[in-house]
């Protein structure tokens, strides 16, 4: 008898082993690579980096060189404004997206994507700079800095020349190659050398460079990198005398120096990129005669500029605002960029049209209101050292 009902549970053990067999298991459905990539290409850039976290899988899909090569190219076509200043040993850092032009609204308000603060090295010195292709360039005394907001990074390099004691910083990207180079000359006398250093390899050395022409740069002027090729403007020496104001371009790729003639008759408040090439612009900002020169450079070859005068009488524009207003650069939509020298508990930019002669002011809430000022011993200091970068990109 109870090996009869042995068999017969037997037989049922089996059978219900038959039945599970037989019934399908969930299956996985793998999502396609290429989708999967293109989520992540339009995540913010903290979300990517969050990611990176997760797994193995994950980091080594964020740092495969087509990854961030796609990411990067995608966040050229949308640059930023990137804002930071200091309060003690700390930058504090804020990213905006470009307000829309089409808006129709003169006033109005947009969120901050993303802000951090950070320490940062000690005695660093931030001159007038730009952001290139994501990297801002400092330095300590006669070292240099790198600096990558995306990844909230400094990097401090060997000094190029001990004997330097004063140092100018020209920090430019060649697109074709995907590389970085730091160019630095002696801030304090006339020379026909420079140091070069490749960013991105532990191997590189300093290297001595040719410049063609003794000459030292303009300190109160900072350098543009246009299309892999950095401008500065400078003074030549001939013959142990100094020239006027000149442009030199040091061509990133061939590392080949050149000379750019100034307009006759002109000079150069700042140097921006204007429509993919360079431009000088003289920036005047009095309450009658408020206007904006713009030489553009059509070939740098022949040394052929264009003029267009703009009116942009920024007083006029509000006379309620009580703060200085410094021109920043130029959106690829054309309007000029204006932002303040100071601000307390708001931060607006103001966007300038030529064609349509006009302001629109952008409100960025969120920007050391109350309760980030208290967290951070900020009080009700006015911050009166603001550092703005206007195309500011992503960089890994």
């Amino acid at each position: 008898m109870e090996q009869r009902e042995d068999n017969t549970e037997r037989i049922h053990r089996e059978r219900r082993k038959r039945q599970s067999s037989s019934i399908p298991k969930t299956t996985t459905l793998l999502c396609p690579l290429g989708l999967i990539l293109e989520i992540l290409l339009r995540l913010p850039v903290k979300s990517v980096l969050r990611f990176r976290c997760v797994s193995k899988l994950w980091l080594s899909t964020t740092t495969d060189p087509y990854f961030t090569n796609s990411y990067e190219a995608r966040s050229s076509t949308r640059p930023s404004l990137l804002m930071f200043f200091k309060n003690k040993d700390k930058l504090f850092v804020f990213t905006f997206p470009h307000h829309n032009q089409n808006s129709k609204e003169l006033h109005s308000y947009s969120q901050h994507v993303d802000s951090y603060h950070i320490k940062y090295p000690k005695y660093c010195c931030f001159p007038f700079t730009e952001s290139v292709h994501g990297l801002i360039s400092f330095r300590i005394s006669t070292k240099p800095i790198i600096w990558n907001p995306t990844m909230r990074q400094f990097l401090i390099l060997p000094k190029p020349e001990k004997s330097w004691k004063g140092l100018s910083v020209f920090l430019g990207y060649d697109p074709v190659e995907g590389k970085h180079k730091l160019m630095c000359m002696n801030r304090d006398n006339t020379s026909d050398e420079c140091r070069v250093l490749t960013l991105g390899s532990a191997q590189e050395k300093w290297r001595r460079i040719k410049t063609n022409l003794k000459h030292r740069s303009i300190l109160r002027y900072y350098g543009q990198c246009i299309n892999g090729v950095i401008y500065y403007q400078a003074y030549i020496d001939q013959m142990g005398f100094i020239s006027n104001p000149t442009i030199m371009s040091f061509e990133v790729r061939s590392e080949k120096f050149d000379t750019i003639t100034l307009p006759s008759g002109s000079f150069a408040n700042m140097l921006i990129p204007y429509q993919g090439r360079l431009a000088c612009v003289n920036n005047t900002m009095d309450d009658v005669n408020g206007g904006i020169t713009l030489w553009t450079l059509e070939d740098a070859e022949k040394h052929i500029w264009s003029c267009k005068l703009f009116l942009a009488p920024l007083a006029h524009y509000d006379r309620s605002l009580k703060t200085d207003f410094k021109l920043d650069g130029i959106t690829h939509a054309g309007e000029f960029i204006y932002v303040p020298s100071t601000f307390l508990k708001s931060f607006y930019v103001l966007y300038f049209d030529p064609k349509k002669n006009s302001f629109r002011k952008v409100e960025f809430r969120g920007t050391a209101d109350e309760v980030f000022r208290l967290s951070h011993g900020l009080g009700n200091k006015k911050v009166n050292r603001l550092y703005t970068f206007s195309h500011h990109v992503t960089s890994f």
